[in-house]
């Protein structure tokens, strides 16, 4: 087997997608109109089916296992993720002949792709479909590395679980370990769809075989991919200097023509990200093709033989009214575009910049940078008063292996809690809430459980709130479904919210003021239940300014964020900066990140 060429490598796959460049733009254009159009519709319309034939409005984190615990369920599940497999096989296997076909010099068509496809299928008809399972367990990870889906490209892990892990050394190195395990895997088996589908071999052959040609390739590999990875992202930044500078100059010099230049780049924008995004896909279905080939020692020599196909005048003007149609809807839109303004910012457990997290110093550091909430978490403690407490267990900050409900009020406000340098004691609820009114800062409560709560758990924390007479002033959250409808029911004062850490479907449908939903799980339509339903919509846990920028734009009702600091002047910007310039910035970078 000869070793793969890494710039050997880069310029073949460079040549063969520029000599069919318009075929591949064509092509993979209608391969990517067909999952978005048909394959997603289906499958949302299927999701819809199996959850409404079970009574569910939506599947959450928290009637999951109730949901595929019933036979018809877990049935409906099975049979939608292999609906959402065919499509991602179908794609992939497309890609990678066509690539493969061009580089061996073999004429085709689509039929006999789709042909060579649904016969190899038959080897997934028996035992091996198992092996087809963890091929694509494996893969999907890291889909965007290498070879990958549109279906695939909204997968990753959320979050909240990767910040949670990274708050602890044990668990960022199990993060760490499994994203390099991954990787590894991704690579090793970056070759078993080529096998499988140019060769006679079975899934767990094609798997095989792909260990075997992958051996001591691993770094080249990922040397290839980090390098597509720079270039790609350096035309991007290019790409959108060269469609901003423009509309930047005329705003300076000719302010009223700023519309219509923006409008004109963020059209040509459009075309060159659509096109752009069309043909990688091709270019790394050709980058894995060529490495496949060279360590099969099947390499061809690369001719330069190239379609050329007339069009009418019919199809230019065509064009030509489109684009002149698309840069007026652009001109108009980015003229009239306003932020609305109505975000609220929730600083995540205080400001962590200057203190512990929950802690009075990173609630007073909150409180002076002009946060409108601060969210904290409360636990019930031993003798039934409350703390301000994230986890059930001391261990992570205070270094004690004790639980929260086995130690009293007093015992917990004499432990030292430390972070990031910092050092605090665990404050009480009365004192927290003390500290806030002081500071003038308002509240957003997590009512947390550690399943040792009270029997009147519930009632003692609202006696405590009134106490302080903030019932209506502060907002009240939960990951408890009981709890949010009880105080809903109970307290109408009171403004509930539900946490919803994973939301598939529908927006899950809870008897509450608001609905706190992880990123992970945001969706504009989500958005539009919420407002249909005059609900509030929270997101959580932001942590860039990008994606605080992005919530901001989109309309969130409030964003609960890390990084609390910056959202403030990610807001400050979009209030005071309404130039033309920085909305077709807010516009193209919409288009690049979807």
């Amino acid at each position: 087997m000869n070793p793969i060429k890494i710039l050997q490598t880069l310029r073949t796959s460079l040549f063969y997608t520029r000599f069919n460049s318009w075929y591949y733009i064509k092509f993979v254009f209608i391969l990517q109109a067909a999952i978005l159009f048909l394959a997603f519709p289906f499958l949302a319309l299927f999701f819809q089916f199996m959850t409404a034939s079970l009574g569910y409005d939506s599947i959450t984190d928290q009637n999951i296992l109730e949901f595929l615990r019933n036979p018809l369920g877990l049935l409906f599940a099975v049979i939608f993720a292999l609906f959402a497999l065919f499509f991602i096989y179908l794609e992939l296997s497309v890609l990678i002949l066509v690539a493969y076909y061009h580089q061996q010099q073999i004429p085709f068509t689509i039929r006999e792709i789709l042909r060579k496809i649904v016969r190899q299928s038959k080897y997934l008809l028996s035992y091996q479909f198992v092996f087809f399972l963890l091929y694509f367990a494996l893969i999907v990870p890291l889909a965007g590395m290498g070879l990958h889906s549109e279906l695939t490209d909204g997968i990753y892990i959320p979050n909240f679980i990767v910040n949670e892990l990274l708050k602890s050394t044990s668990g960022a190195i199990l993060y760490f370990s499994f994203i390099i395990v991954v990787i590894y895997i991704n690579i090793r088996l970056l070759f078993a769809l080529p096998v499988f589908l140019t060769g006679e071999y079975t899934i767990f052959q094609a798997i095989k075989r792909s260990w075997v040609i992958t051996r001591w390739q691993t770094w080249r590999i990922i040397t290839i991919f980090v390098l597509i990875s720079l270039v790609a992202t350096a035309f991007v930044f290019i790409a959108i200097f060269i469609f901003l500078m423009p509309t930047i100059l005329t705003e300076q010099l000719w302010t009223p023509a700023a519309p219509i230049v923006a409008g004109i780049s963020l059209t040509l924008s459009q075309v060159f990200f659509i096109v752009a995004f069309t043909i990688m896909p091709i270019y790394i279905a050709h980058t894995v093709i060529y490495m496949f080939l060279t360590r099969e020692n099947d390499i061809l020599k690369p001719m330069r033989h190239k379609e050329k196909r007339k069009h009418r005048k019919s199809f230019y003007i065509t064009i030509a009214a489109g684009i002149i149609a698309l840069v007026t809807v652009n001109g108009i839109y980015l003229n009239e575009v306003t932020y609305s303004d109505n975000t609220q910012i929730i600083a995540h457990r205080g400001l962590k910049s200057a203190g512990v997290e929950n802690s009075l110093e990173s609630l007073h550091g909150a409180a002076k940078i002009g946060v409108d909430f601060v969210e904290m978490d409360v636990l019930e403690t031993k003798d039934h008063q409350f703390v301000v407490f994230h986890d059930t267990n001391l261990r992570r900050l205070a270094g004690i292996n004790r639980n929260v409900r086995d130690m009293t009020l007093a015992e917990l406000e004499q432990v030292t809690i430390r972070q990031d340098g910092f050092t605090s004691k665990i404050p009480s609820l009365d004192s927290y809430i003390e500290h806030a009114k002081k500071w003038q800062v308002n509240l957003n409560i997590e009512i947390k459980t550690h399943g040792g709560e009270s029997k009147d758990f519930l009632e003692n924390f609202v006696k405590t709130i009134q106490k302080h007479h903030v019932e209506a002033d502060y907002i009240y959250q939960s990951l408890d479904r009981s709890i949010v409808e009880t105080l809903k029911e109970k307290h109408p004062l009171m403004r509930v919210g539900f946490i919803v850490p994973l939301n598939f479907g529908n927006l899950v449908n809870v008897d509450a003021d608001f609905i706190v939903i992880e990123e992970f799980s945001y969706s504009s339509s989500m958005q539009e239940q919420a407002r249909a339903r005059n609900m509030d919509l929270l997101v959580w846990t932001i942590t860039t300014p990008e994606a605080a920028r992005k919530y901001m734009l989109a309309g969130v009702d409030g964003i609960i964020t890390e990084i609390p600091e910056q959202a403030i002047k990610v807001q400050d910007d979009l209030r005071n900066d309404q130039a033309v310039s920085t909305k077709l910035a807010d516009a193209i970078d919409l288009l690049t990140n979807n």
